[in-house]
């Protein structure tokens, strides 16, 4: 009978945009509770970002001209 709500989710719409993706959540042992009887933990959010194929190709054209 738990509901279950993020807030980090327009964080990572508005990262999306610039080429970040979510990874990984790890929950944390804190737990908070607040006047109305909900509880609240703190998560860790790891992001990353691929590279760009632009890089990969300079690189490859620097190698075949030497």
């Amino acid at each position: 009978g738990a509901e279950v709500q993020t807030d980090y989710i327009p964080l990572l719409n508005s990262l999306a945009m610039y080429g970040w993706q979510l990874t990984c959540v790890l929950p944390t042992p804190i737990v908070k509770t607040n006047r109305e009887g909900n509880l609240s933990t703190k998560q860790i959010v790891f992001l990353q970002r691929p590279s760009l194929p632009q890089k990969a190709k300079k690189k490859e054209s620097k190698v075949n001209n030497l």
